[in-house]
Formats: C-alpha cells, sequence, structure tokens
C-alpha cells in the first residue's frame, strides 16, 4: 500500500451542497449543459459520515465543488471536526455569503485555516471572471474574517487565498501577493486553469503564453519572499507546448492525446526530470502522508484510491474529486467506510491503477501525476467530454 498505515490515513473531502452564488468562467457551473440540483445533505447523514471517516482522517475539507457557506449544516460539520480531533480541517469558500455568526463558528471549532477562492484584485478582472460576483461586496464580506479574529483575539484560522491563473489575471500575480499579505493572508496557492469543453475559454490557456507566465510567476515569488508570503506556485509551463501552433485543447487519449498517468509530453530533458518536478512531487508525497521516499525521479500511478475519499451530498462516495465517469462506489446512507473501502470498486480500481489498465476517467485525469505542468492533460478536463459509452452506477 502506498499510503503510510496509521490510524488517521485518510484525506476526506466532502460536499454538503451542490450550489453555487457564482457562475466563474472557467467553472463547472457556467457549463451551458449544468443542472444545479436541489441535494442538500441532513445533519442524521452527516453525523453518520462524520462517525465513519473523521476518526481515521488526518485532513477533512469541508468543501469540494460547490460552496459551503450554503450548507445549512456547516456549524455541525465544524463541530464534528472538533469532536472527532480532526488535525487538519477547513473549506475554500467565495466569501459571498460570510456573516459574523458563521465566523463565530469557524473560530469555535478551532479551524485551523480557510481558504477565499479569488482571482484577480481589480475590480475589472474579478467582475470579468467571478460572475455575477461585484468587487466591493465581496471585499466587505472577505474583512468579516479578520474583523471577527481581531473581536476575538484569535489567530486562527490562518488566511489562504487560492487564485486560477489564466491569460485574463496573470499580469496581476504579484500584485495580488502584496494586496492579500496587506490583509492578513498568511498563504497563496496558485493554479492553472483546466480547459472545460463547452465554456468556450480556450484562449485563456496559459500553455499559449507559457514564457509570460513563467517570468511572471518567477517574479511573484520574488515579492512573496519580500513581503513574507508563503506562496505555492506551480512548476513552470513546458514552453514547447506552442511551438506548433496555438493549443486551444488537448486531446483524448483515444484520440490521439495520450495518457495522462504516463509520460509527460514535455522535454524530458528540460522539465520532466527537473529538479522542480521532483521537489513538487516529493512534497506532495508528504502532504498526502504516501509511504514514498525522497526520489530524484517520479514515475508512478495515481494514489488516491489508497487514500482519499469524496462524499456528495446524497452520501454517495466518488474515489476522487475528477471522477467524471460519475459511478458511486457506495453509500453512506446504506454502507459502512469498511463495506465501500473494501469493496469490489475500490478494490478493482486498485488493481487497475497498479497495473496501469487504465479505464476511460483515469486515462483522460486532469490531476494525473498531481497536476505537474509538464503534462497537456493537466490543461484540459479530457475525461469530461460525454461520451457514448453510458456507465451504470
Amino acid at each position: 500500500m502506498p499510503v503510510i498505515r496509521e490510524r488517521r490515513f485518510l484525506r476526506v473531502k466532502l460536499d454538503m451542497v451542490t450550489r453555487c452564488q457564482l457562475r466563474c468562467v472557467m467553472c463547472h457551473f457556467a457549463h451551458p449543459q449544468f443542472e444545479e440540483n436541489p441535494w442538500t445533505m441532513g445533519g442524521e447523514l452527516l453525523e453518520k459520515v462524520a462517525a465513519e471517516l473523521f476518526p481515521r482522517a488526518h485532513d477533512v475539507v469541508l468543501s469540494s465543488s460547490a460552496e459551503p457557506l450554503l450548507a445549512p449544516d456547516l456549524p455541525l460539520a465544524l463541530e464534528l471536526c472538533k469532536k472527532y480531533g480532526v488535525p487538519n480541517f477547513h473549506f475554500s469558500t467565495n466569501v459571498l455569503a460570510m456573516t459574523e455568526k458563521i465566523m463565530d463558528k469557524v473560530i469555535d471549532s478551532g479551524m485551523p485555516l480557510i481558504t477565499v477562492s479569488c482571482d484577480g484584485v481589480t475590480k475589472e478582472t474579478f467582475e470579468k471572471i467571478r460572475k455575477p460576483g461585484k468587487w466591493e461586496p465581496f471585499l466587505r464580506r472577505f474583512d468579516i474574517i479578520n474583523e471577527c479574529k481581531k473581536a476575538r483575539g484569535s489567530e486562527k484560522p490562518d488566511i489562504s487565498v487560492t487564485c486560477v491563473l489564466m491569460r485574463s489575471n496573470i499580469r496581476e500575480v504579484p500584485q495580488m501577493v502584496r494586496f492579500w499579505r496587506d490583509r492578513g493572508v498568511k498563504y497563496m496557492n496558485f493554479v492553472h486553469m483546466a480547459v472545460i469543453g463547452g465554456l468556450g475559454i480556450e484562449s485563456e490557456s496559459l500553455m499559449n503564453d507559457a514564457k509570460l507566465c513563467n517570468d511572471t510567476m518567477a517574479e511573484a515569488q520574488r515579492v512573496a519572499n519580500e513581503v513574507g508570503m508563503f506562496c505555492v506556485m506551480p512548476i513552470p509551463i513546458a514552453e514547447t507546448f506552442a511551438d506548433e501552433g496555438q493549443v486551444t485543447d488537448q486531446q483524448r487519449h483515444d484520440e490521439g492525446g495520450g495518457f495522462a498517468l504516463v509520460a509527460p509530453s514535455a522535454d524530458p530533458a528540460a522539465l520532466a526530470e527537473s529538479e522542480e518536478v521532483a521537489n513538487y512531487l516529493n512534497h506532495k508525497n508528504r502532504e498526502f502522508l504516501l509511504k514514498a521516499k525522497e526520489k530524484r525521479n517520479h514515475s508512478r500511478p495515481c494514489y488516491f484510491p489508497w487514500y482519499y475519499i469524496h462524499v456528495n451530498p446524497d452520501g454517495s462516495v466518488f474515489p476522487c474529486g475528477c471522477w467524471f465517469e460519475f459511478t458511486t462506489f457506495g453509500s453512506f446512507k446504506t454502507n459502512t467506510f469498511a463495506e465501500i473501502w473494501t469493496g469490489p470498486k475500490y478494490k478493482e480500481l486498485r488493481k487497475q491503477l497498479y497495473n496501469m489498465e487504465l479505464r476511460d476517467v483515469c486515462a483522460n485525469c486532469s490531476v494525473a501525476n498531481m497536476g505537474r505542468p509538464d503534462v497537456k492533460a493537466s490543461f484540459s478536463h479530457r475525461a469530461k467530454v460525454r461520451r457514448e459509452r453510458r456507465f451504470e452506477p
């Protein structure tokens, strides 16, 4: 098993609702075929999920692809994380529904970190990307976090800001670092946008502006060092991607795009064997408590089915957050954790990944190899394309 076998070996991601107020230009919520559903995880189901998973979890994320502040039982989820002694728990939010009451619950729970999603630090860029959000109300809601911490005399939660990188905001990144550091943000996390077909945002991909991106991120790191901001930066994009012309998307594996879990498509000597890649993947191994030594070269399959579980508002289980096959691996309404974790579907997936006999969703995964940007598949949700083949739950 590629995880450290100790009592708390799980990373849990939990969505209690499937809703969001925003329709950000790069998000599945903005897709013309997206249909919002009314599922909300009730308190009884939440308590069962927590009893099964939280004692086994070293990390619980109370959000995945939806807005957690819209969940009526978010305060209960915070209390359950505290009750079961989860070492690390947090949620990511657009803060548009933040209130003093919610922040008081966050502080009472001892939650160590809160992550705010924001992709610009000018009114024009923010409102262009995070539709139909408005810059000034967003900032007022953000300020509630610091105001409540100050009123309660609490240093926690630390504040992190996550930004999705694209052509529309790349030039603002150094300014973002200064802007958020001045507002008490301790950490920033920058991730590349992965194109979702049908949104019409292919031109936003930084695969076509690799040098601009790499140079700007290097400047942002310089600023971060200057102001004392801890930033998680992506490793440089392969500057060979656009050598043959504009790149709008990455082909699926059955259309000549290659397998996402196999070889990188960049020049191995220039990037795939670089120190940046090795350090990046060694960091990911440590972050997820994987039983893997520090390595100079990494050639490995996905580890998710050995340490990760994703729970939807109806209690159904996915093995990762990019499970675009949409088959479920069980349900906490009818199954125990042991039945799900040792069941035939998890066993089969682990076997497939161990032997590199990849099913469609894995062969086209956008987060394979932890999203390393020397692999074109990292820039495209290739498996989310609707296929003729239908999968049974």
